[in-house]
């Protein structure tokens, strides 16, 4: 086996894991952190931070966060197993969970259309695009702060799906400076990042088990939950 020599300098604090059985790694992926490498060599990306950390150089990443939502993000460990992988990710569930400003009109409701992806960011189209559907759950509301905690579980993955469609609906996330609006006014001070996390994995592994990992949500979104109560987490 071929020696794997990191590009980065040891870890601070080492990447938790979530998960790990025969072919599956699931991670804690934190805030800032870019999933794969960037044009600057020397910036660290989640991929090669788990490389290193795990001494696994083929580990593969097999879906994507962008860089700043936190949470849940599996990998595969044997190449030979990459299919079956992509398999039970793509029968998987996954929830995120969502700051948002503004309020939603309905407690439970669905988002779709065809998103076509542009320099930076997605818009929708008529013809030519991808079908994004995301189902959504309103958790608690501030209608003091006008803010609401949402629940947001994927049907597709598409790229910014879910700050899209809730952008589009007038409740962009908290945070968001490509999709949010001017329109909707947020009542507290801005987070350094949009607060949207992947807080719920559900797959059934290779060994028909059936697996749940819920990340518990960050810090930076604890200063803004004290505005909700009753809050019931997706489960």
């Amino acid at each position: 086996m071929k020696e794997y020599k990191p590009k980065f300098q040891s870890l601070t604090h080492p990447i938790r894991k979530w998960y790990e059985k025969g072919f599956l790694l699931a991670v804690e992926k934190p805030a800032g952190i870019p999933v794969h490498a960037t044009f600057d060599p020397n910036r660290p990306n989640l991929e090669d931070l788990v490389r290193q950390q795990e001494k696994e150089p083929e580990l593969r990443l097999l879906h994507r966060l962008d860089r700043d939502t936190s949470g849940i993000l599996l990998f595969c460990k044997n190449p030979s197993k990459n299919k079956e992988a992509d398999l039970i990710l793509a029968d998987s569930e996954k929830t995120y969970l969502a700051v948002c400003v503004g309020i939603p009109t309905e407690k439970e409701f669905r988002v779709e259309c065809f998103l076509k992806d542009g320099k930076g960011k997605v818009s929708s189209v008529r013809s030519g695009g991808k079908k994004a559907i995301t189902d959504f759950t309103v958790l608690s509301i501030s209608r003091e702060k006008n803010l609401s905690l949402l629940a947001a579980k994927l049907v597709t993955g598409r790229r910014h799906q879910i700050r899209f469609h809730l952008s589009s609906i007038g409740t962009p996330i908290l945070g968001d400076e490509t999709y949010g609006e001017s329109s909707a006014k947020s009542l507290v001070p801005k987070p350094k990042r949009f607060l949207l996390h992947s807080y719920l994995l559900k797959f059934k592994n290779e060994f028909e088990e059936e697996v749940k990992i819920v990340s518990e949500l960050p810090a930076d979104f604890q200063p803004y939950l004290r505005f909700f109560s009753g809050i019931r987490f997706p489960e």
